[in-house]
C-alpha cells in the first residue's frame, strides 16, 4: 500500500477492516505517513480506542507534533467510549490550555459523556453554558446528550426542559431514548412509557436501543404483568423478537414479574444464545424458587460448551440459597474456584453465608466467615446476625455482634439488631449496656425519618 493511498480516508477504513491497527501503524511507519498524515493517525486512534487499547491511543496521540480539533475530539471520544471520564475532561482542559482550542458540537457530545458518566451535574450544567454560549447550533448529538447527562444525574427536570426544547419534528430515536431512560432511571417509569407512547405517535421508527430502555421501564413496574404482554407485542411488531439483546431483556423481564414459564418460552425458541442468555434464564428461576431447574438450565449450558463467569455463579448460588440446596452450592462454590479458577466477589462469599444461615447452618456459616481470604463486610456479619436472632442462638449473636459493632461504631442499626437479639434472650443488662452506649455514640441518638407509600390502580 502506498503513502498515497494511506492519505485517503477511505483507504485507511478500508485497510482497517483487513488487518490489525498494529500492522497497519508499522506500515504507516514505515512510509513516513505517521505522525504527518493526521487523519491516519485519527484513525489509527479510533482503532485502538474501539479494541480497548486506550493506552496505544494515548501514546500515539503524544507523538503527534500538532494535532488539530478533529484529534483531540477523537481522544476526548476515546477515552469517554472506553469508560475514562475523568481522562476525557483532563484531555479537553489540555485541548482549551495547551492547543489554545475551543471545544466544539463534537467535543462537548464526548464531555457531557463523561460527566453522566461521573453523575456530575456542575461539570455537566458548566458545559451546557458553554454550549450555549460558544456552539453556533445545538445540534441532536449535543441535545440528546444533554438530556442523557441530566438523566443520569439526577436532574430530571432539566433533562425534561432540553428534550422539550427539540420540538417533536426534530427528534430522533436517539433523543426520544434518552428521555425515556431519564425517566425510568429516576423513578418515573410510567413517565417513561407515556414518552414511548409519544414516540410511537409521532412516527419515528423503534430501534433496539429504545426497545431495550423501554423493557427497562416495564421491568420496574414488576406489580403490573400486564406490561408484559404489551412490550412483547411492541417487539414483534418491530421485529425484534428474535434479537439475542431483546431476548435477554424479556427473559428477565418476565423473572422478575414472577412468569417464569413465558421467560423459559422465549428461552427455548432463541437461535443464538449467548452466556447473557443463560444467566438471565438461570437468574429468572432463581428468584422465583426454583432451584433445581436453575441448576439443570447450568448443567446444560456447561454441556453446551459456554464457559460460566463470576455472574452466573452468583445467580447459580443464589438460586441454590433460595432452594435450600446447600450441599449443590457448595459443592458449585469449590468448583468456581478450583475448577475455574475464578475470584469469588464479596456477593459470592455472601451468598454462601445465606445460603448456610437460610438452611440454619449458622456454626458453619461463622466459620465460613472467619475462613474467608478477604475481610467480609458489614452486610455478611449483618445477614448472619440477623439469622442468629431468628434460630436464636444467643451465644453466637454475641460474637456476631462484637464484630459488627466493631465494623460500624456509628452505625444505629447495629445498636438497634443487638439490643433486640439480648432482648430476646432476656439479658436485659446487656440491652441497657448497649442502649447507654448507642445514645453516647455521635449521631445515633436519634432515628432517621422516614416514609413509605402505597400504590393503588397506578396512582
Amino acid at each position: 500500500m502506498s503513502a498515497t493511498a494511506l492519505r485517503t480516508g477511505a483507504a485507511i477504513l478500508r485497510a482497517l477492516s483487513a488487518a490489525s491497527a498494529t500492522c497497519l501503524h508499522a506500515h504507516a511507519l514505515k512510509l513516513s505517513v505517521v505522525p504527518s498524515c493526521l487523519h491516519c493517525c485519527s484513525a489509527l486512534l479510533k482503532s485502538y480506542a474501539a479494541s480497548g487499547r486506550i493506552a496505544a491511543a494515548r501514546q500515539l496521540f503524544d507523538e503527534i507534533p500538532r494535532p488539530d480539533i478533529p484529534l483531540w475530539n477523537a481522544l476526548v471520544s476515546a477515552y469517554a467510549r472506553s469508560g475514562h471520564p475523568r481522562h476525557a475532561l483532563a484531555a479537553a482542559s489540555a485541548m482549551a490550555r495547551d492547543a489554545g482550542a475551543r471545544p466544539d458540537g463534537i467535543s462537548v457530545t464526548s464531555l457531557l459523556s463523561a460527566c453522566a458518566q461521573l453523575r456530575s451535574s456542575v461539570h455537566g450544567r458548566e458545559l451546557h453554558g458553554y454550549a450555549v454560549r460558544n456552539v453556533v447550533d445545538l445540534d441532536l448529538p449535543v441535545l440528546s446528550a444533554l438530556v442523557n447527562m441530566y438523566g443520569r444525574c439526577r436532574r430530571l427536570k432539566d433533562a425534561r426542559m432540553v428534550f422539550t426544547g427539540m420540538g417533536v419534528g426534530m427528534r430522533t430515536a436517539v433523543s426520544w431514548t434518552s428521555m425515556i431512560n431519564a425517566c425510568s432511571e429516576n423513578g418515573r417509569p410510567t413517565e417513561a412509557l407515556e414518552v414511548f407512547e409519544e414516540m410511537r405517535n409521532s412516527g419515528v421508527k423503534v430501534d433496539e436501543v429504545t426497545l431495550l430502555a423501554v423493557i427497562s421501564a416495564c421491568t420496574k413496574l414488576d406489580c403490573m404483568s400486564s406490561l408484559g404482554d404489551w412490550v412483547e407485542q411492541c417487539a414483534l411488531e418491530n421485529g425484534f423478537l428474535q434479537n439475542t439483546r431483546i431476548a435477554n431483556a424479556l427473559i428477565h423481564m418476565h423473572g422478575k414479574m414472577g412468569r417464569v414459564r413465558r421467560s423459559c418460552e422465549i428461552f427455548d425458541l432463541m437461535g443464538l444464545r449467548t452466556v447473557v442468555s443463560w444467566t438471565a434464564m438461570i437468574q429468572a428461576l432463581a428468584m422465583n424458587g426454583h432451584g433445581v431447574a436453575a441448576l439443570v438450565r447450568f448443567a446444560q449450558m456447561l454441556r453446551e460448551g459456554f464457559q460460566p463467569d463470576e455472574v452466573i455463579f452468583l445467580s447459580v448460588l443464589n438460586a441454590c440459597g433460595h432452594s435450600s440446596l446447600v450441599n449443590e452450592g457448595c459443592q458449585l462454590f469449590k468448583s468456581m474456584v478450583g475448577e475455574y479458577s475464578i475470584t469469588p466477589w464479596m456477593e459470592h462469599y455472601g451468598s454462601m453465608v445465606d445460603m448456610l444461615c437460610k438452611a440454619g447452618a449458622l456454626g458453619e456459616a461463622f466459620a465460613f466467615v472467619l475462613a474467608m481470604p478477604v475481610k467480609p463486610d458489614h452486610m455478611i456479619w449483618r445477614v448472619l446476625a440477623g439469622a442468629c436472632r431468628d434460630h436464636g442462638n444467643a451465644s453466637l449473636a454475641r460474637k456476631v455482634m462484637d464484630h459488627v459493632i466493631g465494623m460500624e461504631p456509628h452505625h444505629e442499626g447495629n445498636y438497634v439488631l443487638a439490643s433486640n437479639l439480648y432482648a430476646a434472650d432476656e439479658d436485659w443488662r446487656r440491652v441497657v449496656d448497649i442502649r447507654l452506649d448507642m445514645g453516647a455514640r455521635k449521631g445515633t441518638s436519634r432515628g432517621a425519618i422516614a416514609a413509605s407509600y402505597v400504590e393503588v390502580n397506578g396512582d
